[in-house]
């Protein structure tokens, strides 16, 4: 066969066109755009090219194709964005170890950004759960790639935590440790809920910021407004600045910077890193705390003044607080309605003192008090209209509230006893309710034991018809139980009367003796031991005195007449002739002290027939 003839039969074979197979590639091709986006439709501009027309059919099915797989990732049918996006998710529950949901999501797998509306996660680890109204995660271009970690950008984020128990402080330090996922967080608004009993705690935030990576995580928190619920009662505080937690590997780590201002109290700076081991801690300056309205949130039935200015050292974990603090207190005073007898006038008064010591806080709950005392050079002691006594003390308080113990060291240099003596049968009052009117503060604590030592220096006595000047040393309990109102008070020691005297109708003498209590009687059986000495004209008046406050007994000797004749004398002597006006008078001085049947017998002696007092003569 000729070449001719073979070149002949080659050209009637009939040619097999490229177009299909460059269709099928572009169509292959075209599946890149899940990942590439519309960047993959860009080789269309072949056409463009005079020379690379002939490859329009790979163009033109790139271009449909692409086209179509991104209206199928509008769709949401784009399986690198549902792979991200069910990575990301995953991520997120292991990290906080709840589940998660969401509202609605979209990506770009080109530019590698996932953006979820709604977001929320369920952490039962800790009560509680995290939600954003939107976040959006840049994870690298292609979304396989990004060599400074994660960039994660939210709105409004809400969290709510029950913090009672170490929970929030386990789940913190059990969060990815130093080497973990390298991130950036920035978080624009929201609000933070920590509850537990029986202080809860609401946060407004401004922002949050946080990183993770080979160093370990830091999440800093910017706050605007907080509100701190203590026994059920809001304090509304103003802040600026803020606190971070984290942990590079040595254990959790907190640290504050921010000062609060409470409008009507006052305001205070924190400052200072709590960290595990070894020495830390924060430093709480308060500046000039109003006590009136800050007291006023807790109590109704009595009211404080005063201004607390000092530090509050603070060490500790979040489940073991301790609170050493030193402030000096100015300008206190204190008033209770029902003992001060609705008269402000009465009000406990401190110029100056120093509240020191220390308060722990476990688990958010328990508050227990280690020697925190007041100290006070100058004070008022007991203010009411019967007793009152000016001094110095210092009251120290230990236990676990609302059951505490303590002490109170407290000298008394001046004071007055001013209650009426009186034996009459219708005497509605006596020495024996006279006691400081601290018995009936003390209602504010739930449960208390009290030892106490007191100095007593000078302590006048105006009980009408004894009159002098009490002093001695006493020392004693003082105990309520949880829910009674009033106390018990026990004394022990002796208070001597050094110059007292005695002006009773006829009698005008002096009255040597002393109160002695004991630990095993109410105060009011103290018991009384004296001599009375005086003169009835010739008469002479030896009176041994004896028994106890709530029941006196005068011994009468030497006088040589009857009982009889001895009281009627006492009622009607005088060294002078009395008036008319003078014989009004001392009857109804009688009727007061000795009762009315007394008074028109002239008999004083007959108030022993209302039991309570006794009148014997030798």
């Amino acid at each position: 066969m000729s070449t001719e003839t073979t070149q002949s039969a080659t050209e009637k074979l009939p040619k097999r066109s490229p177009a299909p197979l460059q269709a099928g590639a572009g169509i292959v091709l075209s599946l890149g755009a899940f990942a590439f986006g519309a960047f993959m439709a860009l080789p269309a501009a072949l056409v463009v090219i005079p020379k690379l027309r002939r490859y329009w059919p790979l163009a033109l099915a790139l271009f449909v194709g692409s086209l179509g797989v991104r209206g199928l990732s509008l769709l949401g049918v784009n399986p690198v964005l549902v792979f991200a996006r069910d990575r990301a998710v995953s991520q997120l529950s292991e990290s906080l170890g709840g589940e998660v949901s969401y509202d609605a999501f979209h990506g770009d797998a080109v530019s590698g950004e996932l953006h979820f509306d709604g977001l929320k996660v369920d952490i039962p680890e800790i009560g509680g759960e995290v939600s954003l109204e939107s976040v959006s995660i840049d994870a690298g271009t292609f979304l396989v790639y990004r060599p400074e970690g994660y960039i994660v950008h939210g709105e409004s984020l809400r969290a709510r935590v029950d913090a009672s128990g170490g929970k929030l402080e386990k789940f913190l330090d059990e969060r990815e440790a130093p080497g973990g996922t390298e991130a950036e967080l920035t978080i624009e608004g929201g609000q933070i809920e920590v509850y537990g009993s029986p202080t809860t705690a609401t946060f407004d935030l401004a922002t949050v910021t946080g990183a993770s990576g080979e160093n370990g995580w830091v999440l800093r928190v910017g706050l605007k407004h907080a509100v701190l619920n203590i026994l059920d009662r809001p304090c509304d505080l103003a802040t600026q600045g803020g606190l971070s937690v984290g942990d590079d590997g040595s254990g959790l780590r907190v640290e504050a910077d921010l000062r609060a201002t409470d409008a009507e109290v006052g305001s205070g700076i924190l400052r200072g890193t709590l960290k595990p081991g070894g020495q830390s801690g924060m430093v709480c300056t308060l500046d000039m705390i109003e006590l009136g309205p800050l007291w006023a949130r807790w109590r109704k039935v009595d009211t404080y003044d005063g201004l607390l200015r000092g530090q509050v050292s603070i060490s500790g974990d979040l489940n073991n607080l301790a609170f050493d603090f030193r402030c000096e207190v100015k300008d206190y005073s204190y008033y209770h309605y029902t003992a001060m007898q609705l008269d402000p006038e009465h009000s406990f008064k401190l110029p100056e003192g120093e509240l020191a010591g220390r308060i722990e806080l476990k688990d958010g709950e328990t508050w227990t008090f280690k020697d925190v005392s007041l100290d006070a050079p100058e004070a008022t002691l007991a203010t009411g209209e019967h007793m009152n006594a000016n001094g110095g003390g210092k009251l120290t308080l230990n236990g676990v509230v609302p059951e505490l113990t303590g002490k109170l060291v407290a000298t008394v240099t001046d004071g007055r006893i001013a209650r009426r003596i009186s034996w009459s049968p219708t005497a509605t009052q006596s020495l024996n309710d006279v006691e400081p009117n601290i018995v009936i503060v003390a209602e504010q604590f739930g449960k208390i034991d009290l030892d106490w030592e007191v100095d007593v220096q000078k302590l006048e006595v105006d009980c009408e018809p004894v009159t002098g000047t009490l002093s001695g040393k006493l020392t004693g309990t003082f105990s309520k139980e949880a829910g009674k109102r009033v106390g018990a008070l026990r004394a022990e020691g002796e208070l001597k009367l050094a110059d007292g005297r005695v002006k009773c109708l006829g009698i005008d003498g002096e009255l040597m003796g002393s109160l002695k209590f004991r630990q095993t009687a109410p105060t009011y059986h103290a018991a009384l031991e004296g001599r009375l000495t005086a003169s009835l004209g010739e008469t002479p008046i030896d009176c041994e005195v004896t028994g106890d406050v709530k029941h006196p007994v005068f011994i009468f000797s030497g006088a040589g007449m009857s009982p009889q004749d001895l009281s009627r004398k006492i009622f009607r002597y005088s060294a002078t002739e009395l008036t008319p006006a003078d014989q009004v008078k001392r009857r109804e001085e009688c009727t007061r002290i000795f009762g009315p049947a007394a008074a028109v017998e002239e008999n004083p002696f007959l108030a022993k027939n209302a039991g309570h007092v006794t009148f014997n003569v030798k």
